[in-house]
């Protein structure tokens, strides 16, 4: 009964850090509207938002095996 007491006390927490999280990946998703998506990341949040979502810029430079 205690280990349902202590899961209950920390769902609030969780879910509070997961509206967190896809609030940070909306605000990057809004930020990187306004950007061309060839150039780099500008910041942490852009990098992280371009990984979740799946976008990746692929180079075509002569030193790709």
């Amino acid at each position: 009964m205690i280990a349902f007491y202590v899961i209950l006390a920390a769902s609030p927490v969780l879910l509070l850090g997961a509206v967190a999280f896809l609030v940070l990946i909306v605000a990057g998703i809004r930020k990187g509207d306004r950007r061309d998506l060839a150039s780099p990341p500008s910041s942490r949040i852009d990098a992280i938002t371009r990984h979740v979502v799946g976008l990746g810029v692929r180079s075509t430079g002569e030193d790709d095996s």
